[in-house]
């Protein structure tokens, strides 16, 4: 099971990224669960505000709800700003005692995400409007080692979906189902590993 996290600066299209992507899962069969940012906090966390302390504390809480999602079979997308390397990390090592943690930077420039902001919040926190706003008066780090980068500036969300579904497949964290050339369902990763297994042992020879 997994969780795909897609993090990034206010207005670089993290949510759409992540919806896109769940409607792709879904149509393979997954039942997926999307953690949304904003209804995260609008509906379990109002109680935070956007201090350093505050957006570590939703990270760290949605990303307990992601583990357990996963705990019971069911894949979680997030869509989150987690501006933070050691909230970034954090989630990786609560997520990752249930299941595959793929961390995706959905990045962009400063520049790239005012000028599509929808909400014009740059333009406020700009003009001192909005205190801690991410990237303009508030800290953002990007992640040193992001499993996936999607460069919503250089690729369209269409682009950027498949992207993504192809470095799930690649890295082995969403196979593709070849059980209709077999008599019994198997993934591709584990036949991979019955491969590999098979070799060692002697009974394939290297190609």
């Amino acid at each position: 099971m997994f969780t795909l996290w897609f993090m990034g600066r206010p207005a670089a299209g993290k949510s759409t990224l992540a919806s896109r992507v769940e409607d792709r899962l879904v149509e393979r069969g997954l039942d997926t669960e999307n953690l949304d940012g904003d209804e995260i906090r609008k509906h379990l966390h109002p109680d935070l505000g956007f201090s350093r302390e505050d957006r570590r504390t939703n990270n760290r809480r949605t990303a307990y709800i992601a583990k357990l999602l996963n705990r019971n079979g069911i894949p979680a997308i997030v869509g989150m700003i987690t501006p933070f390397r050691d909230s970034q990390e954090q989630a990786r090592d609560i997520i990752e005692d249930e299941g595959e943690f793929v961390l995706i930077h959905v990045k962009c420039s400063v520049e790239a995400a005012e000028e599509r902001d929808p909400k014009g919040l740059y333009e406020e926190a700009t003009k001192g409007n909005i205190e801690k706003f991410t990237g303009i008066n508030h800290p953002f780090q990007e992640p040193l080692n992001p499993d996936i980068v999607v460069d919503t500036e250089t690729q369209s969300i269409e682009d950027g979906v498949e992207h993504v579904l192809g470095e799930l497949t690649e890295q082995g964290i969403m196979d593709e189902d070849i059980g209709s050339e077999y008599n019994f369902s198997i993934t591709s990763k584990e036949e991979r590993e019955v491969t590999e297994r098979l070799r060692s042992l002697g009974y394939l020879t290297s190609r």
